[in-house]
Order: structure tokens, then sequence, then C-alpha cells
């Protein structure tokens, strides 16, 4: 075999390994349980949609949920004791038993009360599980609720300060009083935060959870009824709105509880496929705007747990800048190459074809227009190749060009000084005289 078609070879074994990429896993952010008078529901958010496989528990009422074609990791607690509504205990069971942070989910056990009909579905990036009761649940004690999150450090997740979505102006709210159905009705929070109902009249509602209502409502009505029950639902969360803006599906959204931005972008459909991740800007309604890189807020649920929307924020998800780079001399197709993120050597010279049989390939020279300064950089892409020396497949910049040469260079500073003018005039002038095409 002579030694071009081992060049070649090599070439494309090193392209397939550099091909082969992890598969995209997909992380468990938010599980949340919320019980009227007669629905439970289940919200499972992840990171983005999953298939799901449900199976009806033979030994007690109640289903199991697993997601055989994705590999989904979580740090919930392995069982949280939930007493909410018609679900009495979530098991999440782990390939790793102990530990904290970040584990592979195999399945999610949920445990009923009772025999109860229920209905599973996919809303976009959550799994809906609505669990129907014609009679309601005693309210006599309120749901307990457990911590969600593991926390490691001892540190508290900053969502459980403040559980729950806060009642504000506009919201309407479903107002149960249980065997009192004169007193129950659907009622709208004004303008000063108050809603009314008979006897009572107005009582302040705004800035309160659910559940605080409801105990509210309780002790208010308790004066003139005998020991009333009450459940107060959210009807329409009018609010609390974040706007979004550039690659997602742009609108006015509600929140319906306290909400991670990561959360946030799952609920609205996620980004497009033109998004620039890495900025996402977040604008505070006092004006104050930060950038978040949506791939450290995965990569560390405790940081993603922190950053939080609230109502009047404007969110907006840029695109990605489309950016040129070239790659000319001695490879199959000389041409100019759109770059999105990251962009290495060897992809472009991938990309443009591969080298031919006369490139010398230990002196490829990389052309930077650095402002002020331009400079020629030497490569050996026969370490990158033959020897695995990733140091050399550096990362190219929008404005680069990649120039693979059919003559050995041994002084960069020389054939910077004469080749420079023409590669830049090629750059600029190529594009429209269809060189590249």
């Amino acid at each position: 075999m002579n030694k071009s078609m081992c060049r070649v070879l090599s070439f494309a074994a090193f392209l397939a390994f550099m091909a082969c990429v992890p598969s995209r896993d997909a992380q468990l952010v938010n599980l949340a349980t919320h019980a009227s008078s007669s629905v439970t529901e289940l919200v499972l958010t992840t990171s983005r949609p999953l298939q799901y496989k449900e199976t009806k528990l033979q030994d007690f009422p109640g289903f199991t949920i697993s997601f055989p074609a994705d590999k989904v990791f979580s740090s919930e607690k392995t069982e949280l004791v939930i007493n909410d509504g018609a679900i009495k205990k979530i098991r999440n069971e782990y390939s790793q038993k102990d530990g904290q942070g970040s584990r592979e989910l195999n399945s999610i056990v949920v445990e009923l009360t009772r025999d109860l009909p229920y209905k599973i579905s996919n809303n976009g990036n959550s799994i809906v599980v609505r669990i129907e009761h014609p009679e309601p649940f005693s309210a006599a004690a309120p749901p307990v609720k457990m911590d969600l999150e593991v926390q490691p450090q001892g540190k508290q997740d900053p969502l459980q300060k403040e559980p729950g979505y806060l009642v504000g102006p506009g919201d309407v709210l479903g107002i149960e009083v249980w065997k009192y159905p004169d007193v129950s009705r659907d009622v709208v929070v004004n303008e000063e935060g108050d809603i009314r109902l008979p006897w009572i009249k107005s009582i302040r509602a705004m800035g309160m959870t659910v559940p605080q209502l409801e105990k509210k409502l309780t002790q208010a009505l308790s004066q003139y009824l005998v020991d009333p029950s009450v459940f107060v639902t959210i009807k329409d969360y009018n609010s609390q709105r974040v706007i979004a803006m550039g690659e997602v599906k742009a609108g006015i959204y509600p929140l319906k509880r306290k909400t991670t931005l990561t959360e946030f972008l799952s609920q609205i459909g996620g980004p497009t496929d033109k998004a620039d991740v890495a900025h996402l800007k977040l604008i505070k309604k006092d004006g104050k705007a930060t950038i978040y890189d949506l791939n450290e807020l995965l990569k560390d649920p405790q940081k993603g747990g922190e950053v939080l929307v609230s109502g009047g924020d404007t969110f907006y998800v840029p695109p990605l800048e489309t950016k040129k780079i070239y790659v000319l001399g001695q490879v199959t197709y000389p041409k100019a190459i759109d770059i999105k993120g990251t962009y290495k050597l060897v992809d472009a010279i991938a990309d443009a074809g591969g080298t031919t049989a006369r490139a010398v390939t230990k002196s490829v020279v990389v052309v930077r227009n650095n402002i002020g300064s331009p400079k020629g950089i030497l490569i050996d892409l026969d370490k990158i190749l033959k020897k695995a020396d990733l140091s050399q497949n550096i990362e190219l910049r929008p404005g680069d060009i990649i120039y693979v040469p059919r003559s050995f260079i041994s002084d960069i500073e020389t054939f910077w000084a004469l080749i420079t003018p023409p590669l830049w005039l090629l750059a600029i002038f190529g594009p429209i005289m269809g060189i590249f095409k």
C-alpha cells in the first residue's frame, strides 16, 4: 500500500473518531404535584421531550413511569413522601443505589392512596399525570411537602425559601368551600390585590401562595361557618408574566409557580436550532440584564436552581452569528465555510474534502487577522492525525484562512510575508468571483 493511500486511510479513521460524540442525555429538572378537590396532577419536567412507558402496579394502587429509549439523570431523593391529594408516595429507582448529586434514573414509582383513574400525557418537555377523584380529600391537615432536591454540602435550594406561585392582581381563583356551594365561586383578584366573598366581603390575596390563602380563608370563614374546608385553585394565571423573544416561540407566558430559567425555557418549547444557547439574556423588570450559558446551568443543577425568572422579566435568546473561515491550497474542495459555535482545524479540512496527495501536512498554516497584528500559525497536521496530539487541533475564529501547502515551510516569517497579501485578496474576492462555489 503506497504512502498516499495510508495517509488517506489514517485521515479517514481520525475523522471517524472525531465524529463520535456522546448521546444526548436528559435531566429531570423538576418534579411537582398539585391537588384540588377533584383532581391531582403530577408534572415531571425534563430538559428535552422524552418517550415514556407506563406500567400499572399489581401489589398496591399506582403505576411506574420508565424511559426505555433514553438515559435520564436526576438529583431527586430516592423516596418522596408526598401525601398530596391522591398521591401517597413517589419512589425514584436509580441504577446507583447510594450517593448524592445526579444519578441515572431507571423509573419513577407512584403510589396512590387508593385505586383511582388516571391519564398520562406529554406536554412539550413535561410528562403530565392527571388523577381524578370524585370525592374531595380532607383538608383538615395541609399536605406534607418534602424537600425534592438533594442539596449537597448542606446548602438550601432558593426555590424552597419561596415555595409556590404568588397570587397577584388579575389572577382568577376558584374558591371551593366543601359542603357550602353557595359560598363557592370563581373570583378575580382586583388591582388592590383583594378578593371578595360572602360574609367576609374583602380579603387580601396578593403575595400569598395557595396554601397560605386557603388557611387565611378557612380562618376568616370559621367565624360564620361550622368547620369549613377551603380549596383554592388558580384558573387563570395573569399577574406573573414573562416576555420571551428571539430564537424561541416568542410570546407572553404566565408563571404558575417559582420557576428557574431552565424550567421556563423547557416549558415554552426550548430554543430553536439557530439559537445561541451560550448567551441567554435575562432582563429583570428593574432593567438589569445578565447573560447565562444554558449548558453551564444544565451541567450544574445547584447553579441552575439559583437563576429564577419572575413576573415582569424579559427573556431573550439570540441567534447564532454565522461567520466564515476559508480553506485553501492542497485540499479537495477549496471553499469558504460558515461556522457556528466551536469549530476546529480538523473540522475545516474535513469539510473541504480532506487533503490532496500533494499536500505537505507537516506545515499547514492558519492565517489569523488579529486586529492590528495579523499573524501566521504553523500547524503539524500529522501530529494530530498520527499521534493524536489534539493541542495542535486549534479552535478557529471567524476570518481565519487555512492554507495547506504543496512544499515544506521551514520559515513561517518569510512565508508569512510572501503569502499574506494574496491570501487576503482571495478571501475577499473569492466569494464574489465564484471561486468557492
